[in-house]
């Protein structure tokens, strides 16, 4: 059945347009409904034949007179979006009808406090639809259809513009990147593309360098939030490390060399990030609660409590239990040759249990000091064919390099990243910049040097 917009459904758009002062409500619902030509948000009564109807065949509606200005509200401390709807006049009937209807698009469990909504209705009172504002980053916009409610879960349009950063480390990366004018959560992300290669927490050094490429995105509703690193280099005690991201077709984003060979391994070096390593793997340790020497088969990373903690590869959960001297550990059974422990830790991430599966970088639990401790810190201890090594000093074998088939568009892509990096550095970059956008086409001649 062709169906072609109803004078309500322009009207109502129009009033979306003017309605109020906050910019983002009627980008965000322009953003919901611009793939829908079909009559979004309105209440229908079957009314018969009628003219000026919809037009198809059986049963015509029309939408029933909508209020044309929205009721904006919050949700409160220790309330929901049921105690909410009800407190506006809308019928419990009405609620329960639009949670079942949409539950499939969104868990309404999840609805907390702080959080807004926009609420249109009829002249009964009833739902016509409905904008929650989950997040500065993200709405989810309920319509009321000819048979029931739908629900879609939306991100409020943003702007990508492009950063160059470049410091060296005198205290630490994150005064660098401070001093910098550069967001300090960027310090994760060097951790995700050069975690498999360097422990940050260990390896860096005064003098060391770094220069990066990413992503900021630029929200309507005003918010900004750190996007991807596409590319990275460190030069790290004078070896340089160098980072392209790269999609392959069909496959998963992850980081390469500038040759091709993936940066990823099957195991992170660490388990947490950025934490002082207080104790190392060795064979003769005086142990700080048993007052004895013996071997101690893991790496201690000091941390604060709560701090989380990683799996460092894919794998299946052994066990995840209290267990004495290990305290709240975790056990995971990566392949036919490694096994990771996590000992001492305050507790387990949601959902980690025995016999579930959690990929590399997947929290798990969180630093703590239960069992043989004397302080909040992560143990952090494997195996190899059964036998306890150094986590540290293992030669882990790296993840599918790029494919021969794509060797030519990841070589684009590379090229192109750097010379947006390049250009920055040459124009003598002493702070964050902003650059033009990478373009795609091979940029050949490129210069080696880069600090």
């Amino acid at each position: 059945m062709q169906r072609r917009t109803t004078p309500l459904v322009t009207g109502l758009i129009t009033v979306l347009a003017i309605a109020g002062q906050e910019p983002v409500v009627p980008r965000a619902f322009d953003h919901a409904t611009a793939r829908n030509s079909e009559a979004v948000g309105c209440l229908y009564t079957e009314l018969g034949i009628v003219a000026g109807a919809v037009e198809g065949d059986g049963p015509a509606f029309v939408a029933a007179p909508v209020k044309p200005e929205p009721v904006r509200g919050s949700i409160g401390k220790n309330s929901t979006m049921y105690d909410e709807l009800r407190a506006l006049g809308v019928s419990a009937f009405e609620i329960e009808t639009m949670r079942r209807e949409t539950k499939t698009a969104f868990d309404w469990r999840r609805v907390r406090k702080g959080q807004t909504f926009d609420l249109y209705t009829n002249e009964a009172g009833e739902i016509d639809s409905l904008i929650l504002y989950t997040s500065p980053a993200e709405f989810v916009c309920v319509r009321r259809g000819i048979e029931e409610f739908s629900a879609v879960v939306e991100q409020v349009p943003f702007e990508i513009t492009y950063h160059v950063t470049h410091g060296t480390i005198y205290d630490s990366i994150f005064a660098s990147l401070q001093e910098q004018g550069a967001e300090t959560d960027l310090a994760g992300s060097i951790d995700e593309v050069f975690g498999w290669t360097i422990d940050l927490a260990k390896d860096l050094r005064q003098g060391d360098q770094y220069a990066l490429l990413y992503e900021r995105r630029t929200y309507q509703t005003g918010y900004t939030t750190l996007g991807t690193v596409l590319a990275a280099r460190i030069v790290n005690l004078g070896k340089e490390y160098n980072a392209i991201r790269y999609e392959p077709d069909g496959g998963t984003a992850g980081y390469y060399a500038l040759d091709g060979k993936s940066m990823q391994k099957s195991m992170r070096r660490a388990p947490l990030k950025f934490s002082r390593i207080s104790s190392n793997y060795s064979s003769r340790r005086f142990h700080p609660v048993q007052r004895v020497y013996k071997p101690h088969f893991g790496v201690d990373y000091a941390a604060s409590r709560g701090t989380p903690v990683y799996a460092t590869g894919d794998g299946l959960v052994l066990a995840a239990n209290y267990q004495s001297g290990n305290g709240n550990y975790v056990r995971i059974h990566h392949n036919k040759t490694y096994e990771s422990y996590y000992l001492h830790l305050s507790g387990f991430a949601k959902g980690v249990r025995p016999g579930t599966r959690v990929s590399q970088g997947q929290m798990i639990g969180y630093v703590g000091s239960t069992g043989l401790s004397t302080g909040p810190h992560l143990c952090y201890r494997m195996k190899k064919n059964g036998h306890w090594v150094n986590p540290r000093m293992l030669d882990l074998p790296a993840k599918e390099p790029v494919s021969p088939q794509e060797l030519v568009a990841f070589n684009a892509v590379r090229d192109s990243y750097l010379s947006r990096m390049y250009e920055a550095l040459n124009d003598g970059l002493d702070r964050t910049t902003v650059v033009q956008a990478p373009a795609r086409a091979v940029s050949p001649g490129l210069s080696s040097a880069m600090f």
